[in-house]
């Protein structure tokens, strides 16, 4: 992927942008991050799991699109396999960063050789006089938004860890005889026994900031590791056929 750089408008006033629903971007990633508010619709497609940044510190959920590394199941052309898409996909091609760790001044980025992208067709980022359009204003508020929901997402998973309910699994998936077993190592799931096991005082306290729901689409997202295994599966034999 490109590396993103500043939006201007002097630099950029002449860009168009073209909606797509092509998401070939992500084609090499089979873990994608997502934030909390993804849980009830993805949950419904792909298993939602954590893992631990690079820091090694922090807990990130992701969601499952493939179990080859490398190899995202639901991305691989232009077609998009699944009915629900993570919140992410739709800011592309631009995202938002903090510019520095002490302030709270945002930037928002753009991928110059995005496809979306061009300076004869679609809606215009800018107005003639360099003023951000409709388009644009509405994306930056998209923007912002989802950035408010990942400091949440990150607190939340903060809470998870802090609470120590959060513990590692390996996956072993197969999903017939004559297929490879794939081993997803560095997963991390809620586990019931120590959320059951929690005190009145703790199981109230996440309730109250309403993580009950967030922590059963989760456990109930782990029933679609099925539906990736067979998805691998097929992806495998086609494979296979067209070596």
């Amino acid at each position: 992927m490109a590396s993103p750089v500043a939006l201007q408008n002097d630099k950029h006033r002449k860009l168009k942008i073209t909606e797509s629903g092509d998401y070939e971007r992500y084609k090499d990633h089979h873990l994608i991050p997502i934030i909390t508010q993804d849980f009830f619709t993805l949950g419904s497609e792909f298993p939602v799991v954590f893992v631990k940044d690079s820091s090694g510190e922090q807990f990130v959920p992701v969601a499952i699109m493939g179990l080859r590394e490398g190899q995202n199941l639901y991305c691989q052309n232009g077609e998009w396999k699944a009915q629900v898409v993570p919140i992410r996909f739709s800011n592309a091609p631009f995202s938002i960063v903090r510019i520095d760790a002490e302030s709270d001044q945002l930037a928002v980025l753009i991928d110059e050789d995005s496809s979306m992208l061009s300076e004869t067709e679609g809606t215009p980022l800018f107005k003639e006089n360099g003023e951000k359009s409709e388009y644009l204003e509405n994306k930056v508020e998209s923007l912002i938004k989802t950035a408010e929901q990942t400091v949440q997402t990150e607190g939340i998973c903060k809470i998870f860890k802090d609470k120590d309910l959060l513990v590692t699994q390996q996956l072993q998936l197969q999903h017939r005889a004559d297929s490879p077993r794939y081993n997803i190592d560095g997963v991390y799931t809620i586990d019931e026994k120590k959320l059951n096991a929690l005190s009145d005082e703790d199981f109230l306290d996440l309730r109250k900031q309403g993580m009950i729901p967030l922590i059963y689409a989760h456990l109930s997202s782990l029933q679609q590791l099925r539906r990736i295994s067979e998805m691998q599966y097929n992806a495998d034999k086609a494979a296979e056929t067209s070596a």
